[in-house]
């Protein structure tokens, strides 16, 4: 009740807070048949945080408008509000926005529908700092037809990323955030915008592919016309063959007249300055340009880059903020019932026992500390901690490959045709996902 009558109050005292508006446009706002009040910057407001219906923007500069904008969006108390801009200011901006108005009446007016939905939830329940990714699925609820589109920029060291999940959470991770919650379906994808490949090392989406020799791995390699003698079956660079009276095989001295009858030009036609080795088709590698980690294009992670827009089960967990054992997010990873896992390890065994060229692998994985973590940093941080590191699971794991949990803490891990070396690959890759996701996360490997 208390509720929805301060929501009344704010509905019909109407008002709009402007920041850096031009003189001209000033002026007019200070005449509009609503009340406005006008500030410079965020400072001044900051300090007193009004209450408003909407904010409008008045500034032409796009960085300065974008500042205003990631500080509302960060405020907990003013993050869900209705903001719009007076003038285009490109794509990175108006994802941070409500659209582009004239006045500030059309700005309340359009504010009436955000404001409608806002008032179908309990905005106390957003107002703590680590309730950031439920005030996002709050700010999707309230504004329904809304997608998230990403935003490519090259500095960004996964290029893509979502400006107003950035501004809402630490700019650090507010698109892992958002893949958190696609991951539980609180979110769907809409619209395919992009396929990339990550580094499975640093995350990172900026790769040098490098050409090198197949024999040795160095750079130094270099394409030539080559040739290839019928006599002897010397393969070598054409200039090599070249004499004072024309082709002729520096291994066995044999003229060459004729190609097709004396000579050919084989396939072959790079050759390493290295190490001499001759070849057809170069090795091609990966070089992440963020941690130099070499990686073959097989290894990359592929990862696909959509528009994002609520689920139903999104818009009731925005309006309980509602929150899920932890623990579930493993059980999306090819996950099977425990009693069916373990008849799938029985046969595998007896299948062993039977062929001894047939090998397969089982990993446990126990996290230690999700209390202790839990109470150090919160429920809803652990959560993304989890998030990210199912997620990671999920990349290291193959389709054929299949999971179960036996308890709350403990995941299980089988891995067909996958000898001890590959075991050993795929056991420090998981032990490596602890520090990657630097979130303090403590597991252990069962032996």
């Amino acid at each position: 009740m208390e509720h929805a009558v301060s929501h009344l109050k704010s509905v019909t005292d109407r008002r709009a807070i402007c920041f850096a508006l031009s003189p001209d446009f000033a002026k007019t706002a200070k005449n509009a048949s609503v009340p406005v009040r006008i500030y410079n910057n965020y400072l001044e407001f900051s300090q007193k945080l009004p209450e408003a219906t909407c904010f409008v923007i008045g500034t032409h500069d796009a960085p300065k408008a974008s500042k205003l904008l990631k500080n509302l969006r960060s405020e907990p108390s003013m993050a869900l509000k209705p903001v719009f801009l007076l003038k285009p200011l490109g794509q990175w901006v108006e994802r941070l926005c409500d659209g582009v108005v004239d006045t500030i009446e059309e700005a309340l007016d359009k504010a009436k529908p955000i404001e409608r939905l806002l008032a179908d939830l309990d905005l106390s329940q957003f107002a703590d700092p680590e309730s950031a990714p439920y005030r996002m699925l709050a700010y999707l609820y309230s504004r329904p037809s809304l997608s998230l589109d990403p935003v490519g920029e090259w500095r960004n060291e996964r290029y893509y990323s979502y400006p107003i999940a950035e501004a809402m959470m630490a700019p650090s991770n507010g698109t892992q955030s958002l893949l958190g919650l696609l991951e539980r379906k609180l979110l769907t994808p809409v619209r395919l915008v992009d396929r990339l490949r990550h580094c499975p090392k640093c995350d990172g989406v900026h790769l040098n592919y490098i050409d090198t020799c197949p024999s040795c791995g160095s750079i130094e390699i270099e394409q030539k016309p080559f040739l290839h003698c019928f006599a002897c079956g010397h393969v070598g660079p054409e200039q090599g063959f070249l004499s004072q009276t024309g082709l002729t095989c520096p291994q066995c001295a044999a003229r060459l007249r004729h190609i097709g009858a004396d000579y050919d030009r084989p396939l072959e036609n790079f050759q390493c300055n290295a190490c001499r080795h001759v070849f057809i088709d170069p090795k091609i590698v990966a070089r992440c340009m963020h941690c130099n980690t070499i990686n073959a294009p097989e290894d990359l992670m592929p990862r696909a880059v959509n528009a994002l827009q609520l689920t139903e089960k999104g818009r009731i967990s925005a309006r309980t903020g509602s929150v899920d054992d932890v623990f579930t997010l493993l059980d999306d990873l090819n996950n099977v019932d425990p009693t069916y896992f373990e008849s799938i390890v029985d046969w595998l065994l007896s299948l062993c026992r039977r062929h001894k060229e047939e090998q397969f692998s089982l990993i446990g994985i126990r996290i230690q500390n999700i209390i202790e973590l839990t109470d150090r940093i919160g429920r809803l941080r652990v959560r993304e901690v989890m998030d990210a590191f199912a997620r990671r699971v999920r990349e290291l794991i193959r389709s054929t490959d299949l999971t179960t949990r036996t308890n709350q803490y403990t995941l299980w891990l089988l891995l067909p045709k996958t000898d001890y070396e590959g075991n050993q690959i795929v056991r420090g890759r998981i032990l490596a996902l602890q520090s990657d996701t630097g979130s303090g996360l403590e597991g252990e490997i069962i032996e």
